[in-house]
C-alpha cells in the first residue's frame, strides 16, 4: 500500500493538486535535532524550475511539522510533515479527463478506483509526492551519523593505549569541534606553515589543518598522500609525551600513514628547507594508494554517507548533449543514476526475502519513472567467468581487491562501498503526438500532452534516490540495534 519499513516506517499521503502532500515517519529515535534548515538543501535539489530540462512548476516546499518534534528535537512519537500545493493548474487536466495519457497511470488508476480517483496532475501517482520521500530521507541521513560502523578512519571501536580509535561518528564530531578551538590557539610557527601549505601550494596537494583522524588531531594532514606534518613544541621532549608520540607513530604506520616532524624553530628559521622536505615526502614512491574521494573529504569518519549522481542522459555521458537531443526532437528523454554508499558495516540485511538488494529494489521502484536496477557489475556479470567476478578478500575487515558485488554478498553488506545504478525512463508527458483511447467515444485518437512537465525527470532523481536508500539503511541499522532509540 502506501507504507514501507519495519522499525523506521514511513507512510506517504496526498495528491499532486490536492491541498498538500506529506509523510508520517514512525520509529524515529527520540532526541534527534531537527529544524527547517536541515531540510532545505535536499528539498532545493529536488525542485523543478531551477535547472535546464525540469518543469517550470515551482512550489515553496517548506516543511510543516505537525507532530513528533518538540523544542527542535524528535520526541520518539510519529513525525508528520506536510508540504502545501500552491502552484497548481488543474484546468490543464480537466480537458484531458476523457483521454488517458500514454505512459501515465490515468488508465490503470481509473480501473483501480472506478473513476473516483483524483486525476489532476496524476493525483496520488504523481512524482510530486517524492518531496515527502526526500523529507524522510533528510531525517534518515541524519540518523546515519549516529551509527558506529568500523571504517578505515574510525578504527575498530576499541580504545588503544594511545586512545586513537573512536567508537562512533558522534565522537568524531566532538573531535572536530575540539579541533576548531585548537585552531584559535595556534602557535606562530603553525600559522606560518599554514600560509605556505594551504590552497594546494605544495605540488598541488591539499592539506587540512587540525583535521581529526581516528582519536587524535594532527597539526596538518594531506589525506590524499596520507602524510601528517606535526609541529613540535618543547613539551614533546618530556618522557611521558615521547611515549605517547611513539604509540601514535606506531598506530599511523599500521594504518599506512606517514609522519614528519618539525620544531617551531625550524619552521620560523628554515622555512625553505621545511617546505622542501614536505615536498619530497609528498612525492615519495613509498606513498600508499590514495584513499577514495569520500575518504579524502573526511566523510567516512562522519558516519555512513549516501551519494547519487547522474551517469548519463539519453545514452550520453555529456549531460548537456543528452538534453539537447531531447530539445532538438521536441521530446522527453531518460537517464541513468548511480548511488554509492560509504561507511557501511558488514552484515546488514537478511538472507532471501529481506536481502539488501531486495529491500532497496522494493523502495527504489516506488520512485516514479524507475525502469531498472543493477548492483555492482550488474548485467555485465552475465558475461564474466566466476574467477573474474569474485572479489578477493584482503583484510580481516572484509576489504576486497575488486568490488564486482557492489558491496553486497549473500544479501548482506560486506563492508565495502555499496554501488548500484537505476534506469529512469523518459518523462511520459511529451508534446509529441501519440495514439490513445478516448474513454467517452471508445475510439482511438491522437493526443499531445500540454502543461508544465520535465524534459528529463532523471535530473531530479539523485536526491530522491539518496533519500530512499538512507531510509532503507536506517531501518536495517535500527533492526541491528546499531542506532539507539534515544539519542543523547
Amino acid at each position: 500500500m502506501n507504507s514501507f519499513g519495519r522499525i523506521f516506517r514511513i507512510s506517504i499521503f496526498g495528491e499532486s493538486h490536492g491541498e498538500s502532500v506529506g509523510i508520517v515517519i514512525d520509529g524515529c529515535p527520540a532526541g534527534l535535532s531537527l529544524s527547517i534548515d536541515d531540510f532545505l538543501p535536499d528539498l532545493e535539489r529536488r525542485k523543478g524550475g531551477t535547472q535546464k530540462g525540469t518543469t517550470p512548476r515551482q512550489e515553496e516546499d517548506l516543511p510543516i511539522f505537525k507532530s513528533g518534534i518538540f523544542n527542535s528535537r524528535t520526541t520518539g512519537a510519529p513525525i508528520t510533515i506536510l508540504f502545501e500545493n500552491k502552484n497548481t493548474r488543474s484546468g490543464d487536466y480537466e480537458k484531458q479527463r476523457a483521454v488517458p495519457r500514454p505512459g501515465h497511470a490515468d488508465f490503470v488508476a481509473r480501473k483501480k478506483a472506478g473513476g473516483f480517483e483524483d486525476y489532476r496532475g496524476s493525483g496520488h501517482f504523481s512524482g510530486r509526492l517524492t518531496v515527502a520521500l526526500v523529507a524522510a530521507g533528510v531525517i534518515a541521513k541524519k540518523l546515519l551519523n549516529y551509527t558506529s560502523p568500523p571504517t578505515p578512519l574510525q578504527g575498530s571501536g576499541i580504545k588503544s593505549e594511545a586512545g586513537y580509535n573512536t567508537s562512533s561518528a558522534r565522537e568524531w564530531k566532538t573531535l572536530s569541534e575540539f579541533a576548531k578551538e585548537n585552531r584559535k590557539n595556534s602557535t606562530e610557527a603553525e600559522d606560518k606553515l599554514w600560509q605556505e601549505v594551504r590552497n594546494r601550494k605544495i605540488n598541488g596537494f591539499k592539506f587540512r589543518r587540525q583535521h581529526p583522524i581516528a582519536g587524535f588531531i594532527p597539526d596538518f594532514v594531506c589525506l590524499e598522500q596520507k602524510l601528517i606534518v606535526e609541529v613540535d613544541g618543547d613539551y614533546h621532549n618530556r618522557d611521558e609525551q615521547k611515549k605517547y608520540d611513539e604509540l601514535r607513530t606506531q598506530w599511523l604506520k599500521e594504518n599506512n600513514y606517514r609522519l614528519i616532524r618539525f620544531t617551531n624553530e625550524q619552521i620560523i628559521q628554515k622555512m625553505p628547507w621545511v617546505l622542501e622536505e614536505i615536498g619530497k615526502n609528498l612525492l615519495s614512491e613509498s606513498n600508499p594508494a590514495s584513499p577514495s574521494e569520500r575518504e579524502l573529504e573526511g566523510e567516512v569518519a562522519a558516519g555512513i554517507k549516501v551519494n547519487a549522481t547522474i551517469l548519463e542522459i539519453g545514452g550520453e555521458k555529456d549531460l548537456e548533449k543528452g538534453l539537447q537531443k531531447a530539445i532538438d526532437n521536441k521530446d522527453s528523454i531518460g537517464g541513468i543514476i548511480e548511488c554509492r554508499v560509504n561507511g557501511l558495516p558488514a552484515g546488514l540485511g537478511e538472507p532471501f526475502f529481506d536481502s539488501v538488494e531486495s529491500v532497496l529494489s522494493h523502495i527504489v521502484f516506488a520512485i516514479p519513472a524507475v525502469r531498472g536496477i543493477e548492483f555492482g557489475t550488474g548485467f555485465a556479470a552475465a558475461k564474466m567467468f566466476g574467477s573474474q567476478h569474485n572479489d578477493a578478500i584482503e583484510t580481516r575487515e572484509g576489504k576486497t581487491r575488486t568490488n564486482h558485488a557492489g558491496g553486497i554478498v549473500g544479501g548482506l553488506t560486506n563492508g565495502n562501498e555499496m554501488v548500484f545504478r537505476i534506469a529512469i525512463k523518459p518523462t511520459s508527458s511529451t508534446p509529441k503526438e501519440q495514439n490513445t483511447l478516448n474513454w467517452e467515444t471508445g475510439k482511438a485518437e491522437t493526443v499531445s500532452v500540454k502543461g508544465r512537465h520535465d524534459l528529463c525527470i532523471a535530473l531530479r532523481v539523485p536526491v530522491i534516490l539518496e533519500a530512499v536508500t538512507a531510509i532503507v539503511l536506517t531501518d536495517l541499522l535500527l533492526l541491528e540495534q546499531q542506532i539507539k532509540r534515544i539519542l543523547s
